[in-house]
């Protein structure tokens, strides 16, 4: 030490500590902050919506209202619910020879719309045998989990005549006309916990953002909406609202895409197997024999083997192969087979030319 003291002038000595000190303190900052792993900012995420007190729905011709974006959801207040591995249809006829020229097709079609989600034609009859809304919905979509939102907070709504209304979660909720008010109790605690959801995953996904608005009006694309509804009317509905406030279903802590439909016909569909793309593990096809149950579960058609033969092109028919379904029992193709060759037409043109609003069907001969 008394070498290093005559060795360095008097003021370098303190120096050399000095940056010795300092070495150390960039040391200690550079470990400590290199481990933890760096989240990038998510504005759909990150960002609450804009909330603003709700008197009503009023209407906005002129003016844009701020986009919404999902809020994010309350992770302290979660149920874990598993729902059934998917199952497969093999119950529906795979077609059969014509019998002759002069036979009848008897077509029956079983259920309407697409299929994939809840069946609210099972959801009714499932609350009226006394299910809860939790077990249904842990029947019909699978592995999902319960949190909670703020329902005050506001979104923008087109309604069918152009006009963006700006309202609260729950006013929205309010003015949907999906099922009517007799519908069961816990059935419409169903229908809203999933109606909340799915307007959340539309406004996640951005579906209507480049057009100025969160939601629209429509059934087929969004949501059925009036703002016009008269609330009076609808004290069931409220309540079923007001007793599901700000609960929403996610997968991965996002909002599920929860669809729905009016009649599965007594098979709910993967959402693959329908509209295509990736598969959802919680859009898993099951078995709903409780839609059997409704009066719109099986619609028939007749047609004779003339008329449909003169419809498909092909000369007097010989075979109507159904067999190429999904695992739900819906038709993907038909092969048919006429006097003047086959060809290969989709399931929904041999819907649309029966009249059906499902390509859940089967035939006999009469």
């Amino acid at each position: 030490m008394d070498r290093l003291k005559n060795a360095v002038p008097f003021w370098g000595f303190p120096a050399i500590i000095g940056c010795a000190c300092v070495v150390v303190v960039v040391l200690i900052v550079v470990t400590s902050g290199g481990s933890g792993a760096r989240v990038a900012y998510n504005p759909r995420r990150d960002q609450p919506f804009q909330t603003s007190p709700s008197a009503g729905v009023q209407a906005q011709n002129t003016q844009t209202a701020p986009a919404a974006t999902a809020p994010t959801t309350n992770s302290t207040l979660r149920v874990p619910l598993k729902g059934a591995s998917v199952e497969t249809s093999n119950t529906l006829s795979p077609g059969s020879e014509v019998p002759s020229g002069g036979s009848t097709f008897v077509f029956k079609g079983y259920g309407r719309a697409h299929g994939v989600g809840l069946c609210m034609d099972g959801v009714m009859y499932r609350a009226k045998d006394g299910q809860s809304y939790m077990d249904i919905i842990n029947y019909y979509y699978t592995s999902v989990t319960v949190a909670h939102i703020d329902d005050s907070h506001t979104l923008r709504v087109r309604d069918n005549g152009g006009a963006i209304h700006t309202l609260s979660m729950k006013d929205y909720l309010y003015h949907l006309v999906e099922e009517p008010d007799d519908y069961p109790v816990e059935g419409l605690k169903v229908l809203y916990v999933a109606a909340r959801t799915y307007a959340l995953n539309v406004i996640a996904r951005g579906k209507h953002a480049a057009q100025g608005f969160d939601l629209c009006s429509s059934g087929d694309c969004c949501q059925a909406f009036d703002p016009n509804k008269d609330l009076s009317h609808y004290p069931n509905s409220i309540a079923a609202v007001n007793a599901t406030s700000g609960q929403v279903l996610t997968y991965g802590g996002a909002p599920i895409d929860a669809a729905y439909c009016g009649s599965c016909g007594g098979h709910t569909e993967n959402n693959e197997d329908v509209w295509g793309g990736q598969a959802l593990p919680y859009l898993r096809g099951k078995p709903d024999s409780y839609c059997s149950r409704s009066p719109r579960y099986c619609t028939t058609k007749e047609i004779s083997v003339g008329e449909l033969s003169s419809r498909l092109g092909v000369g007097e028919l010989k075979l109507v192969d159904l067999s190429d379904r999904t695992p739900g029992g819906r038709v993907r193709t038909v092969r048919v087979t006429g006097a003047n060759g086959s060809r290969t037409i989709k399931g929904k043109d041999l819907e649309d030319i029966l009249g059906f609003r499902t390509t859940r069907y089967e035939y006999s001969f009469r």
